[in-house]
């Protein structure tokens, strides 16, 4: 095999690994940019208990207003990544959530749940677990990041953002929630497919340009 052709051929192989490599985020609308809540799905919704989107003057930076005023109740917003999307143990998700506090009275609290799901959607690990709870800031946004190991026979990943009252009268939790992440860290081997595909494709430049 002469230099061209292996040239090209570390090329083509490197970069069409390369091309799906780079983490990407997993999840639909994840700063609600559509202006309202395509991809996501609401739990115990109700007359006191509403999911919003608020806008903001302009996409993207519109964002989810979860306002729950029905005491002893848990409102939700969550979302399930596609079918495959995490695929097996030993992966590391790395996660980060944007919230916005609001009027937290009696017994109102904030909670997060990340999943591990198997192929038919069954609940097998907890991830990092119950996340919480936050009493984030009502004078602006916080991040909150973090990073989890997949299980054996996982397959897709599933999150959840609660609005939590308590059971006193007049307990209320309100959140803001924006720029939602979940992300698949590449493995270090698949790493260095793109670089061998970077290396090709500049000696590849090289040897047309001689």
């Amino acid at each position: 095999m002469n230099s061209k052709c292996f040239v090209g051929m570390l090329s083509a192989t490197g970069l069409l690994i390369g091309s799906t490599v780079f983490a990407q985020n997993l999840i639909v609308n994840p700063g609600f940019s559509t202006g309202d809540l395509t991809g996501w799905a609401t739990l115990n919704s109700s007359a006191g208990a509403t999911v919003t989107v608020i806008p903001t003057g302009g996409n993207p930076g519109d964002y989810a207003w979860l306002s729950n005023t029905v005491e002893a109740a848990n409102l939700a917003l969550d979302q399930t990544t596609p079918a495959g999307s995490a695929v097996g143990a030993g992966l590391t998700v790395d996660y980060s959530f944007n919230l916005l506090g609001g009027n937290q009275a009696n017994g109102g609290v904030d909670f997060i749940h990340i999943f591990d799901e198997n192929s038919t959607g069954g609940v097998i690990s907890q991830g990092p677990g119950l996340l919480g709870p936050y009493f984030p800031s009502a004078g602006g946004w916080t991040t909150y990041t973090g990073s989890f190991t997949t299980v054996t026979g996982s397959d897709h990943l599933y999150i959840e953002f609660d609005a939590t009252t308590g059971a006193a009268s007049g307990s209320t939790d309100e959140m803001g929630v924006d720029n939602v992440s979940l992300t698949v860290v590449p493995e270090p081997t698949t790493l260095t497919f793109v670089g061998l595909g970077m290396v090709g494709a500049v000696l590849g430049l090289r040897k047309r340009r001689s």
